[in-house]
């Protein structure tokens, strides 16, 4: 509600070119647009159950004893799964400093060995990174069901997780791209550290610029996020055009065998 009042704020006082020369009202009208239309990132549910019974081959069509109880698992899986989610997710905009063969340098000295990444990013002059997560309540119930005497539950709730915080990543990436879109840049795919070749030690270069601790997300020994289930990432923004939105980031990329590979859109959960 204060972004939204913030945002009319704004607009009314770029509109007001009396006290205001032309550029900085617009750019003021503009800001204002960004933050009344802002809409929070949510995870889609649906979408989730649909790639799950599609990957484990649950279908609701199955009316024989077993693949009836598979599927209710599934929904009991995915009602818990809700309710055991907290997303959480923030992002901040930084100014690439320099860019060449491997790396990327942010305001603050902060570079990036990025590998065959930059090759997509050369035209960019902002990068905008972010983090999201589910928290660490369906790890630690999932855990405890599938050690105990409900694997079957403790296994779907466990994917269903890997799922949400993949489409809580994807909508913080689509609220970034349709921000951008407002001030007529283009907005690259998503890189994550541990992708492609670049180092999973630079998570603690992205946690140094965003502050993890924030939504209470930490790094262990093997810069392995903590909880699990939890996506930090960058997206480059430049000029209209430069980027095209299609595709995916595990394009560029030569591991054809990386269990993490995402190919097109909707991307592929871990």
């Amino acid at each position: 509600m204060l972004a939204k009042l913030i945002g009319v704020l704004f607009i009314i006082i770029g509109i007001a070119g009396l006290i205001l020369p032309v550029i900085p009202g617009i750019i003021l009208i503009m800001a204002g647009i960004l933050l009344f239309s802002k809409k929070k990132a949510t995870i889609d549910w649906a979408w989730i159950k649909e790639e799950v019974s599609k990957r484990e081959r649950i279908s609701s069509g199955d009316n024989s004893e077993r693949g009836a109880a598979i599927a209710k698992s599934l929904d009991d899986s995915l009602a818990k799964a809700r309710s055991l989610s907290k997303p959480k997710y923030i992002r901040t905009v930084k100014k690439i400093t320099a860019a060449g063969e491997g790396f990327i340098e942010i305001e603050g000295g902060i570079r990036f060995s990025v590998g065959a990444i930059s090759r997509s990013l050369k035209d960019a002059r902002h990068l905008v990174i972010y983090l999201a997560t589910i928290g660490d309540k369906i790890e630690r119930i999932a855990g405890e069901m599938t050690s105990g005497t409900e694997p079957l539950q403790g296994y779907l709730l466990d994917r269903l997780g890997s799922f949400a915080v993949e489409s809580l990543a994807e909508a913080v990436e689509k609220n970034i791209r349709k921000d951008y879109s407002i001030l007529r840049k283009s907005v690259s795919r998503r890189y994550s550290p541990g992708y492609c070749d670049w180092p999973i030690e630079e998570q603690r270069l992205l946690a140094r610029v965003l502050d993890f601790s924030k939504i209470g997300v930490t790094l262990n020994e093997s810069c392995m996020m903590v909880p699990k289930k939890s996506i930090s990432a960058i997206v480059a923004i430049a000029s209209k055009g430069v980027f095209n939105e299609s595709g995916s980031a595990c394009e560029i990329c030569e591991r054809r065998d990386c269990s993490y590979r995402r190919v097109g859109s909707p991307p592929a959960a871990i």
